[in-house]
């Protein structure tokens, strides 16, 4: 099972691993891809469209699954890698 670590705790080999996987995920245009659904549903909410991803009770579970499924398509790349998280209370310096 893989545990999911801030960013700051990331090794530096943890790190490559991380990015080389995005890089591929990039490459290959599935990133990509995952941009354009989330500008999608982004930019389709609003006070005058359907609520999908943003501004709605749905919010929370719609991100939760995106980054699950972005997680597997990085782990299809590394099966070691995992999507790291960023504690915002903790490193919130503009570095």
């Amino acid at each position: 099972m893989i545990v999911r670590k801030s960013q700051a705790a990331l090794t530096p080999g943890e790190k490559r691993a991380f990015v080389n996987a995005v890089l591929e995920l990039k490459r290959t245009g599935v990133y990509d891809r995952y941009v354009n659904a989330h500008n999608y549903y982004l930019m389709s909410d609003s006070d005058f469209g359907n609520r999908i991803g943003h501004r709605t009770p749905s919010f929370l579970p719609w991100h939760r699954r995106f980054l699950m499924d972005f997680e597997a398509a990085l782990q299809r790349v590394d099966p070691k890698v995992s999507l790291p998280y960023w504690d915002w209370t903790v490193d919130r310096a503009p570095n």
